[in-house]
C-alpha cells in the first residue's frame, strides 16, 4: 500500500474549510431564525424600558442611603422595590421570586402594548386600584400608563404581601414621593385605603396602622375611612362610576378587588372583557359594569403567557412569546445539524478502495 501523505492533509484542510462553513451558515440560520422570532422594542418601547429600571436603581440609591434597602440575597439585582420578609406592615405571604418578577421592565412594554391593543388613546382615563404587594408592577403600569398620555386616576391600598412594599422605612406614599421628586412619575394618588382584612387595616398592628397614616399626611394623600370592606367596594366602584375610565387596571390581590366569590379566582391574569366572570368585588363589579378590567396577579402563570422571564435579572431584549413554528424550525435546524454532521468523509470510497 502507499500513501500520500500530502494529498491526505490538502483533503483534511478542504474538510477544515467546508466545516468552519457549514457552522459558519448554520449560526447564520439559528441567529436568523432567533431574530425573525422574537418580537424585538421599538425605538419608543427602549425608551419606556430603560426609564423603567432608570427609576428602579434611582430607588435603589435613596432606599441604600436611608437604611433600607434589603439584603443582597433578596434583591440581587438592584431592583430596588424588594420590601422585608416580615414588617408591622405586612398583611399575607409572597412569593420573592414572583415580587422580583414584577420588577422586570418588560413589564412597561407589555402593557403599552396592551394599551395600544385595547385602543386607548392619549387622554383616555384609566382607574389602577392597587395594592402595594407589587411595587415593581405598579412602577412599570404607571410609567406605561404616563408614558401613553393616559388619564390616571389612583387608588392604592397600603398594606403589603412579603417582599412587597412594607419596609416601614419606605412605605408606597414615601416611595411615591420620592419618584414625584425625582422626576419618575407625576401621578399622585386620590387616596390610600389600610389594605389587610377587609382592606381597612383588620390585621395589621396599631404600629402598622400608625406608618401608614402617618406617610399618607406627608405626602399629602388621604386615607379612605371605612368599617367594613362592603364599604370600601362601594366607594371603590362610586369612584369608578365618576371616572367612567376606560380601562380598570387591578393590581395585586386587596381585599375589595377581589371580593368574597371564589369566582374571581378562576378569572385568568391579564386582560378581561367585559361580561367574563370575575366574583363580587371591584374586579367582577366593573366587569358586570361593561368596564374592561387588566388583572394583575399569578405572576408565573401571567409571565409564562405574555414572555417576561420569571425571576431573572433584567436585561434588555425581546419581549413577548416567540413564534412556535419558528421554535421547532430552529430544533429541527439544529436536529439536522447533528444528524448530518460527520468527522470523515470518503467521498464515495470506501475503506476497501483504499487499501
Amino acid at each position: 500500500m502507499t500513501f500520500d501523505l500530502g494529498d491526505y492533509r490538502d483533503r483534511l484542510r478542504r474538510r477544515s474549510r467546508r466545516r468552519v462553513l457549514s457552522l459558519l451558515m448554520l449560526t447564520g440560520v439559528m441567529a436568523l431564525i432567533y431574530l425573525v422570532g422574537g418580537d424585538g422594542l421599538s425605538m419608543e418601547e427602549e425608551r419606556l424600558w430603560s426609564g423603567v429600571r432608570e427609576a428602579a436603581t434611582s430607588v435603589a440609591d435613596w432606599r441604600r442611603s436611608i437604611g433600607s434597602f434589603p439584603s443582597i440575597s433578596d434583591d440581587p439585582w438592584n431592583l430596588g422595590l424588594i420590601g422585608l420578609e416580615w414588617s408591622p406592615l405586612s398583611t399575607t405571604l409572597g412569593s420573592l421570586p414572583s415580587k422580583r418578577t414584577a420588577c422586570h421592565p418588560d413589564w412597561a412594554v407589555v402593557f403599552l402594548r396592551w394599551f395600544r391593543s385595547l385602543g386607548l388613546s392619549a387622554g383616555d382615563s384609566v382607574v389602577i386600584m392597587s395594592s402595594s404587594s407589587f411595587p415593581g408592577l405598579l412602577l412599570n403600569m404607571l410609567m406605561a400608563s404616563e408614558f401613553y398620555d393616559l388619564d390616571v386616576h389612583l387608588v392604592v391600598s397600603l398594606g403589603s404581601s412579603t417582599w412587597g412594599c412594607n419596609d416601614p422605612k419606605a412605605p408606597w406614599p414615601t416611595m411615591a414621593k420620592e419618584l414625584r421628586k425625582r422626576g419618575f412619575l407625576s401621578t399622585r394618588a386620590y387616596c390610600y385605603t389600610l389594605g389587610g382584612g377587609g382592606e381597612v387595616g383588620s390585621g395589621i398592628s396599631p404600629e402598622g396602622v400608625d406608618i401608614m397614616t402617618s406617610s399618607a399626611r406627608e405626602a399629602g394623600v388621604p386615607v379612605l375611612s371605612s368599617s367594613s370592606k362592603e364599604e370600601v367596594v362601594d366607594w371603590k366602584m362610586d369612584f369608578i362610576g365618576r371616572v367612567r375610565p376606560e380601562v380598570v387596571i387591578s393590581i395585586g390581590g386587596s381585599s375589595a378587588n377581589m371580593g368574597d366569590d371564589p369566582a374571581v379566582l378562576s378569572l385568568p391574569p391579564g386582560i378581561s372583557k367585559p361580561g367574563a366572570q370575575g366574583g363580587d368585588g371591584v374586579i367582577g363589579r366593573s366587569l358586570k359594569g361593561g368596564y374592561t378590567v387588566i388583572h394583575l396577579l399569578n405572576l408565573r402563570e401571567l409571565a409564562l403567557a405574555e414572555g417576561v422571564p420569571f425571576d431573572s435579572e433584567p436585561v434588555r431584549g425581546n419581549v413577548g412569546r416567540r413564534s412556535i413554528f419558528l421554535s421547532l424550525a430552529g430544533v429541527a435546524v439544529y436536529l439536522g445539524a447533528v444528524l448530518f454532521f460527520s468527522r470523515f468523509s470518503h467521498e464515495g470510497e470506501t475503506l476497501r478502495n483504499k487499501i
